[in-house]
C-alpha cells in the first residue's frame, strides 16, 4: 500500500496530514485520488467511515491557486451539520496557509455569510438551497469554479434538491470537474450523474455488503410496556462509552430525552426543530464525550462522523433499508468495531428480517437473563442438550 508521501502533494498538505496522524491512504482514497488529480470525473461508492471526505477534499485543495482571489472549489452537501463537518476536515488540511474555506448553509445568519464572502474564499462548502439563494442575489461568482464535489449524492440529487444542484452545476463553466462520493447510490442518482459528468469513472468498493464487517447486528424483542424500559436495561448492562439512539418521529425526541435524564443518564436530543446554537452545543458535547447518549432521528445519519460511537440503538426500525445502512454507519468508523441493537416488538420481526436479507446482513437475537445479555442461540442449544 502507498503512503500519502508518494502522492504529489504540496508540502503544507503533507505537514497538516502528519499533524493529525494521517500517513496511509484508505482504500477509497488510494483508488480515486490519482484519477481526480489527473482531472477525471469520479463517482466513488464505499462503506461509511472509510475516508471518502478526504478522498475528494485533498485533490481539490491541491489544485487551489491561493494567489487567485476567487471561488475555485465547491462542495455540495445535503445538511448544515454535514457541511460544517466537511469544513472542519478542510480547515485541518489548509492550516497555516492563505487558503480560505467558507461554509454557506441554512440556519446561520445570511448577512454574516455575505460579509464573509467579501473575503473571496477559495473553497465553499454549501447546502444547495442557501447557495442558490445567494446566487440569486448575485453575491457570489461561479465562473472560476474548477471542481464540484457532491457529498451523499442520493440525498442531494433525489430527495427534493436535485433541480437546485443541477442549476448550481450549470452556473459554472463547462470545463469543470465533477466528483461524487457516497455510501449508497440509487439508479436514479447514477443516471443523473452520468448525464452531468464527462465519461465518469465509477469506483464501487462495497458490492457485497455496504456496512463494515466489524459491525455486529443484534435485535431484542421487548415485552416491556415501553421499549424505553428495555433500552434502560441494556444501557445498565452495556454501559456504552458513547451511543446514538434513533427514533423515527421528531416529537418523540424530547420525551425520550426527559425519560432517560430522569434515570440519571448523560443524554441530549436533536431533531429538526432544535435551534442551531443548541444543536452545535449538543453535537460538540457528544463528540467530546461529555454526553454519553444522543437521541435523534434520521436527520443525522448521512455522512456524519461521530468519533468513537460504540453502539447504535434503534428504538424504531427505519422506514427503509438505506436509512438502516446510514444509521449503522455511525459506528464502526475507520474499521473499528461497533454494535447495532434493534429493539423491536414481536410483530416487527418479519419487517426486520426482510430488511436484513435485502442488505445481506446477519442479525443475531439476544435477550436479558439475570442482568446479562445472552444470545438466544445459546439458550436454544442448552435446551437441545437437556432433552
Amino acid at each position: 500500500m502507498k503512503t500519502l508521501k508518494e502522492y504529489p502533494w504540496k508540502e503544507f498538505i503533507l505537514k497538516n496530514l502528519e499533524a493529525v496522524h494521517i500517513t496511509v491512504p484508505t482504500e477509497i482514497q488510494e483508488k480515486t485520488i490519482p484519477h481526480i488529480l489527473r482531472g477525471r470525473d469520479v463517482i466513488g461508492k464505499a462503506k461509511t467511515g472509510t475516508g471518502k471526505t478526504l478522498a475528494y477534499l485533498l485533490p481539490m485543495i491541491q489544485k487551489i491557486e491561493p494567489e487567485k482571489r476567487e471561488l475555485q472549489m465547491l462542495v455540495l452537501a445535503p445538511s448544515r451539520e454535514l457541511s460544517l463537518q466537511i469544513q472542519r476536515e478542510a480547515d485541518k488540511a489548509v492550516k497555516n496557509t492563505e487558503i480560505r474555506v467558507q461554509t454557506i448553509v441554512e440556519g446561520i445568519d445570511l448577512n454574516r455569510q455575505l460579509e464573509k464572502l467579501k473575503e473571496k474564499p477559495h473553497m465553499v462548502i454549501a447546502t444547495p438551497g442557501r447557495l442558490m439563494h445567494i446566487i440569486g442575489l448575485k453575491k457570489i461568482k461561479m465562473h472560476g469554479v474548477k471542481i464540484i464535489a457532491l457529498d451523499e449524492v442520493d440525498q442531494i440529487l433525489v430527495q427534493g434538491l436535485g433541480e437546485k444542484v443541477q442549476a448550481i452545476i450549470k452556473s459554472t463553466l463547462k470545463e469543470r470537474q465533477l466528483l461524487s462520493f457516497s455510501a449508497t447510490i440509487s439508479e436514479e442518482a447514477k443516471e443523473t450523474l452520468y448525464r452531468l459528468m464527462k465519461e465518469p469513472l465509477f469506483i464501487n468498493l462495497d458490492e457485497a455488503q455496504p456496512v463494515p464487517e466489524k459491525i455486529e447486528h443484534q435485535y431484542i424483542v421487548s415485552n416491556a410496556p415501553k421499549k424505553t424500559e428495555t433500552l434502560e436495561e441494556l444501557l445498565q448492562i452495556i454501559k456504552p462509552s458513547k451511543a446514538l439512539i434513533f427514533i423515527n418521529r421528531n416529537e418523540n425526541v424530547d420525551r425520550f430525552v426527559k425519560t432517560l435524564q430522569s434515570k440519571g443518564y448523560s443524554v441530549g436530543g436533536i431533531q429538526t426543530r432544535t435551534n442551531n446554537q443548541d444543536r452545535q452545543h449538543l453535537l460538540a458535547s457528544f463528540q467530546k464525550g461529555q454526553r454519553k447518549l444522543l437521541v435523534t432521528t434520521d436527520l443525522f445519519t448521512r455522512g456524519m462522523d461521530f468519533q468513537n460511537v460504540t453502539h447504535i440503538f434503534n428504538m424504531d426500525l427505519p422506514l427503509n433499508k438505506i436509512d438502516y445502512l446510514h444509521r449503522a454507519g455511525r459506528t464502526g468508523r475507520m474499521y473499528r468495531e461497533g454494535t447495532v441493537i434493534n429493539i423491536i416488538r414481536d410483530q416487527e420481526k418479519f419487517i426486520m428480517y426482510k430488511m436484513m436479507k435485502e442488505l445481506n446482513i446477519q442479525v443475531k437475537a439476544i435477550t436479558i437473563i439475570h442482568e446479562k445479555i445472552v444470545p438466544v442461540e445459546k439458550i436454544i442449544q442448552k435446551k437441545r442438550k437437556h432433552r
